[in-house]
């Protein structure tokens, strides 16, 4: 994962920066008040870091069931912790396999040579 956030520090620097800062001016409205800067990363994030993207199509029921927790629970989010779990265990998963994906595709573009025969000498017999 630490991996992925590399990634979006380094190809969304902007976005990522705009939504932080509005973070920071907004602390107790922030989920409403940065929606755009929060749809602007998000968007440069699937563009440009295929895991991510990757993940949220293959992980949408947890996802969606996560968010709904939290909306249902915004006052104790605690109850939402199965949910997460779930997200978690279904991100993790899916990022092995989008990884798994990702070498059998660069394997298939770089194959490994192979060494010609051996060729041997024949033997005379006498």
């Amino acid at each position: 994962m630490e991996d992925t956030l590399d990634q979006v520090r380094q190809k969304c620097a902007l976005q990522l920066e705009m939504y932080q800062k509005c973070i920071e001016n907004y602390p107790h409205t922030w989920d409403k008040s940065c929606m755009q800067q929060k749809k602007a990363l998000t968007k440069c994030s699937e563009d440009n870091v295929g895991i991510l993207k990757y993940v949220k199509e293959r992980c949408t029921l947890q996802i969606n069931a996560y968010d709904r927790c939290l909306s249902a629970n915004s006052e104790d989010p605690e109850q939402c912790v199965q949910v997460l779990k779930e997200l978690y265990f279904c991100t993790e998963a899916t990022s092995i396999a989008y990884r798994d994906e990702q070498k059998e595709k660069a394997e298939a573009q770089n194959p490994k040579p192979v060494a010609p025969p051996v060729k041997e000498e024949p033997t005379k017999t006498e």
